[in-house]
């Protein structure tokens, strides 16, 4: 892990500019450094991002074109990661926790019927001992899915 480089490239957005849209193919994965992103799915606005989080991975862990549109909302500084780093990443983490990170994604990929199938307590048990990076990931997978689950009806 002390080898591998995040952030090897950073971008930079003006307000309401797209970094990507819905369907595109996904070959990388960001890290806010500064900004908000909002976040739009099938021309909806469903949520928004800001500085630490983490967004891109279902694209490069499921292999699936982008599930949503992201545009700057101000000035915004992305730090970029791209797939070889990322999957390097995920390949330090426990055969355990690359399961649940798959599956965490698989249920945020869908639409509608999310089923959660971990508790917070559990989750946070499970990645305790992994790298911090792959823990922060694995906890803001979880999060997105937790709120989604919350508004479908």
């Amino acid at each position: 892990m002390d080898n591998l480089k995040l952030g090897q490239s950073k971008i930079r957005l003006l307000p309401e500019q797209t970094l990507f849209n819905q369907g595109d193919d996904g070959n990388k994965a960001y890290l806010i450094n500064q900004g908000i992103l909002d976040v739009i799915v099938d021309e909806k606005r469903v949520g928004y991002m800001s500085e630490g989080e983490f967004f891109g991975e279902l694209a490069l862990i499921l292999n699936q074109k982008r599930s949503a549109t992201i545009v700057a909302r101000n000035a915004c500084e992305l730090i970029v990661i791209d797939k070889e780093t990322f999957n390097q990443l995920i390949e330090t983490a426990s055969s355990e926790v690359k399961a649940i990170i798959l599956s965490l994604c698989e249920e945020l990929s869908k639409r509608t019927k999310i089923n959660l199938q971990i508790s917070k307590a559990d989750l946070e048990n499970k990645i305790q001992d992994e790298n911090p990076i792959v823990s922060s990931i694995t906890r803001q997978i979880f999060f997105r899915l937790d709120k989604s689950t919350k508004h479908i009806e």
